[in-house]
């Protein structure tokens, strides 16, 4: 387990944002989806998260983890892991990123349609803008669950820590990568490795029949396999964020999730314009 120092290393924390910064502002200046500021509304909110979340993260599903392999730690079968020894790396890497986003997208669906699951969500959905740092605005509640529904079928098939650090880093990089305002398409290999068009479209605001769409982070045929892909040709969200009120402050936005339902309320959570597919 990490100490709290490494867990909090603000100096390496803040030259990440720094690399990040200098990599994705240049980017989004010259292939902007619409045109943005670099400081826009609750830049320094998500800063916060940047700085913050990563620990708290890792804590979370540390214990997570820990407690769920324990219960289901009789289930990996020696015989299957034996076998997938066998593959070449780059197949148990691939096979990796295939099963962790396939838990992914259904612990990623589960948030939207679960009340109390949405509530820690809705938090990463408030962001009305669209940029490279929307990214860390998530709380960390929520992206424990969500990473947990991906890593556990990765563990349960007996891979081991070198494919999860390759599944970190390329799910990592991507997952900041598809919330940047750039417009960059690839053709026909959009329904293979997600874009920002792509992720854009999961967090449009523009009306109930576009919600609920594009739930995987790496791979939109995982949408396509289970009827919730959306990804149309000639056109891009025009809005973001969600329609109840949302706290401004980083603690303001961890305290929300846990705070008692406002007279005249209503759910948040639209009926879902998707179709349903039992996996």
């Amino acid at each position: 387990m990490e100490t709290l120092t490494q867990l909090f290393n603000f100096p390496k924390l803040l030259t990440g944002l720094l690399v990040l910064f200098v990599i994705f502002v240049p980017l989004e200046k010259l292939f902007a989806i619409r045109p943005q500021k670099v400081f826009r509304k609750g830049w320094l909110t998500d800063t916060a998260h940047f700085l913050v979340n990563e620990g708290l993260r890792k804590l979370l599903l540390f214990f997570t983890l820990v407690l769920l392999i324990r219960l289901l730690g009789f289930v990996v079968h020696p015989g299957l892991v034996a076998w997938i020894k066998t593959w070449p790396f780059w197949v148990q890497c691939v096979t990796a990123i295939v099963v962790n986003d396939i838990g992914g997208y259904w612990g990623h669906r589960w948030s939207h349609s679960i009340p109390f699951l949405w509530k820690f969500h809705a938090v990463h959905h408030s962001s009305e803008h669209m940029d490279w740092l929307a990214a860390a605005r998530v709380h960390p509640i929520d992206q424990t669950f969500i990473r947990t529904c991906g890593i556990i079928p990765v563990y349960l098939l007996g891979f081991q820590k070198e494919h999860f650090a390759v599944l970190l880093v390329f799910a990592g990089f991507l997952a900041i990568f598809i919330h940047a305002n750039v417009r960059w398409r690839y053709g026909w290999l959009e329904w293979l490795i997600a874009t920002p068009p792509f992720h854009h479209w999961h967090h449009t605001n523009d009306g109930r029949e576009y919600i609920n769409k594009n739930f995987a982070g790496l791979l939109p045929w995982v949408d396509k396999l289970f009827g919730t892909h959306y990804l149309p040709k000639d056109r891009l969200p025009e809005t973001y964020g969600i329609d109840q009120p949302m706290a401004k402050t980083y603690l303001g936005q961890l305290a929300q999730p846990f705070a008692g339902k406002r007279q005249g309320e209503e759910s948040a959570i639209p009926t879902p314009a998707v179709t349903t597919t039992s996996i």
